[in-house]
């Protein structure tokens, strides 16, 4: 078995497992990243089932053209589609939902007559319950394991993450690490997302 056929597996299985803590959403979330993921419309595209897709563009200048055939794709795979931070270009491009960095939280009331979906990022157990009042559908929660990112903050292992999971009420994802190999692991507990990780895909 090929390497990306191996990978595909892993997360497929993996995605089938979290959907126990996470339906009706995705089991897992692939997130995108301008500075670290070339083309993210071949992850997409390389997707297992129950795998949604976060777009975040990070207020570059060419941020409609990028997402929308990633939009598009999603649609075409039935697959979950949201946009990080930036309702307009939600609405613009047909996306299902956005995803709100934690310093917005406020702002997932105001939205939730607009999109179907809405996730937001926490860091700490502190932030999942001060995000309880938010009307997000599922957090998710870094940094599980050692991170490439910039921004990783100090690793929290399984242990921390089974207990910050069970004490949300409503899904989590965690996020820092995550790959084929240990996707398995942490869809035992919760659901997952990752960057890199499905780079494995492609």
């Amino acid at each position: 078995m090929k390497h990306g056929e191996s990978a595909f597996r892993k997360f497929a299985n993996a995605a089938r497992q979290a959907r126990k803590w996470t339906a009706p959403l995705p089991g897992g979330f692939f997130l995108t990243d301008p500075a670290r993921i070339e083309d993210p419309l071949a992850i997409v595209r390389a997707l297992p089932p129950s795998i949604g897709v976060i777009i975040r563009h990070f207020g570059l200048p060419d941020a409609v053209s990028k997402t929308a055939p990633i939009v598009e794709a999603c649609k075409k795979d039935r697959r979950m589609v949201l946009v990080a931070a930036d309702p307009e270009l939600a609405a613009m491009t047909g996306a299902d939902g956005i995803h709100l960095p934690f310093r917005l939280r406020d702002q997932a009331t105001p939205y939730r007559r607009h999109f179907g979906t809405m996730t937001l990022s926490v860091h700490s157990a502190g932030e999942v319950a001060r995000a309880r009042p938010a009307a997000a559908d599922a957090l998710i929660l870094s940094t599980l394991f050692g991170s490439q990112s910039p921004t990783a903050g100090t690793p929290m292992g399984l242990a921390r993450l089974s207990s910050i999971a069970r004490s949300s009420s409503r899904p989590v994802y965690a996020m820092g690490g995550i790959t084929a190999a240990n996707a398995g692991r942490v869809s035992a507990h919760c659901g997952f997302a990752s960057v890199s990780g499905f780079q494995e895909l492609a």
